[in-house]
């Protein structure tokens, strides 16, 4: 009788195998959705780099240009990166040796540490401009190529500057790009 007493009590402070069941499904959804968030928050964290230095060389060229009356073109093309390198996974530390190096100097511009992306900055004091960077890009949600769009006309100095980056070295490129005429910064391939 007592070994029957015994069992019963120690069946019910034990769990049933279906509410086993039901938690061990609660820690799967959470972990699923924790693991979107996650996923959310590192690619957002992967173009916070370039949006930051684009911003940088932004201000530098506006600095440039209230005390000289133009903008600098640091980058003898958009496909010139600084700092020099290949495009990859890996970070290379910003500064010499590079052909443009004593344009990035007079512009001032500097980081932290090392980077992953590529910068490129070219300026020009007429409207006429025909580079359109690098041909990869899809430029979707545009109409065209951003430097085809016949907002950007400038009616004077004007300057563009384009970061691309190859994160998980796949040879897709993240591509940010910006001008003096645009407010913002326009992105393609940013979860790449």
């Amino acid at each position: 009788m007592r070994s029957t007493q015994r069992q019963r009590n120690a069946a019910r402070r034990a769990f049933t195998l279906i509410e086993l069941l039901v938690v061990v499904a609660m820690v799967g959804v959470l972990a699923a959705l924790g693991m979107v968030g996650y996923r959310k928050y590192m690619n957002a964290a992967g173009i916070a780099e370039p949006k930051a230095v684009i911003q940088g060389i932004r201000g530098a060229q506006e600095s440039y240009k209230a005390e000289m009356l133009v903008y600098l073109s640091v980058s003898s093309s958009l496909n010139n990166w600084y700092p020099a390198g290949t495009l990859n996974d890996r970070k290379r530390a910003w500064g010499p040796p590079h052909d443009d190096e004593a344009n990035w100097r007079m512009l001032n511009v500097t980081t932290d540490g090392a980077v992953r992306f590529g910068y490129a900055s070219v300026a020009g004091d007429t409207p006429a401009f025909t580079t359109t960077g690098l041909a990869d890009f899809t430029w979707d949600g545009l109409p065209g190529p951003p430097l085809a769009d016949p907002q950007f006309a400038p009616n004077g100095p004007w300057y563009i500057i384009q970061a691309a980056g190859d994160r998980d070295a796949d040879e897709t490129y993240a591509l940010l790009l910006t001008t003096s005429t645009m407010s913002g910064i326009y992105w393609e391939n940013d979860t790449e």
